[in-house]
């Protein structure tokens, strides 16, 4: 008989319990995937991309998603050791088991300042180290050189995709974030040209738009970046130009610190070589056009005793002393 004390099972750790089995599962798919038939690659890669949804299938729903028949998502099924469909719904079932990502991990709940700061330094520090791999070279030298640049992110991190546009465009002309609102992202698509380049954020949870995108950019030949965490390892079956930031399994929901930083760098480095082509004019000429039709607020000029000077044409508001009464 164990001498062990039985710890009871939360609501919280059944949904770890959950995010662990479907790791597990999606891990076997990959390292299983030569070895699979081509109905068993659909049915691998129908797994893996609407993984939260199976628990509520069918084996019949299940095959008319896929394209197969529901013999052959069962015979698959036992290959990979379950019973049938049950037993897997079974161990995915659960009330949100992409739950665990929005959870502030345990160990740093109640941590010192130092040990979140030290979290900090160690994923800035693997964004920072992408910027000397062979793919930043490239992908600068791609961004530098293309006629258009359409950015686009989704999610949680559209203000990722948007940010960078907008800093980007100060120093290339041509780059512009694409919101998707004709439902059709014709103008990055349909009518993409030669020489132009797309660029997608996204992170996990991926949005559905992502890979979508970026499998139909690279069906039609156009230059694709894809700036993504470690855990999208479909990104490079369909580019050379990948950024993946490694994701710490307990910090999922704590990576767009390093992301920001991944893209700060990008644009120094696209800016560094723009500098010769006449880059400092352009922004010139954009903040005078920013400062013709909205202006900035500028910091009050300082005399010599170091007080601020009253803008020309405004007196210094002074405050009315109360009349007396008699």
């Amino acid at each position: 008989m164990s001498n062990s004390i039985a710890i009871p099972r939360t609501r919280w750790s059944a949904h770890v319990e959950r995010i662990q089995m479907i790791e597990e599962l999606q891990k076997t798919l990959k390292s299983r995937w030569e070895t699979f038939t081509p109905s068993e690659q659909k049915i691998a890669t129908y797994l893996l991309q609407n993984i939260g949804g199976i628990a509520f299938e069918t084996a019949a729903s299940l095959a008319r998603h896929i394209g197969v028949s529901p013999m052959t998502v069962g015979r698959f099924l036992r290959n990979l050791g379950y019973e049938g469909l049950n037993e897997l719904k079974d161990d995915l079932r659960g009330e949100a088991p992409w739950l665990p990502l929005y959870k502030t991990p345990d160990h740093l709940a109640d941590a010192s300042l130092s040990e979140g700061l030290q979290a900090e330094i160690r994923d800035l520090t693997s964004a920072h180290a992408l910027a000397h791999t062979p793919e930043w070279a490239a992908i600068v030298d791609l961004l530098v050189k293309a006629e258009r640049i359409s950015v686009a992110s989704f999610h949680h991190g559209r203000f990722l995709g948007l940010g960078f546009a907008n800093l980007l465009q100060h120093v290339r002309p041509r780059t512009r974030f694409v919101e998707g609102s004709d439902g059709a992202y014709i103008d990055m698509l349909l009518d993409a040209k030669p020489g132009d380049c797309v660029v997608l954020i996204d992170f996990r949870r991926y949005y559905r738009h992502f890979r979508l995108l970026a499998e139909e950019a690279a069906a039609r030949g156009i230059p694709l970046v894809i700036i993504t965490d470690s855990q999208c390892y479909w990104a490079r079956q369909l580019t050379d130009h990948v950024l993946m930031i490694p994701i710490d399994e307990a910090r999922a929901w704590h990576n767009f610190g390093p992301a920001m930083s991944l893209l700060s760098l990008l644009i120094g480095a696209v800016a560094r070589r723009q500098e010769q082509s006449g880059m400092f004019e352009r922004i010139d000429r954009i903040t005078r056009l920013r400062q013709s039709f909205a202006g900035y607020l500028e910091a009050p000029a300082r005399d010599e005793t170091g007080k601020g000077k009253a803008e020309p044409g405004r007196k210094r508001a002074t405050a009315k002393r109360p009349s007396k009464r008699s």
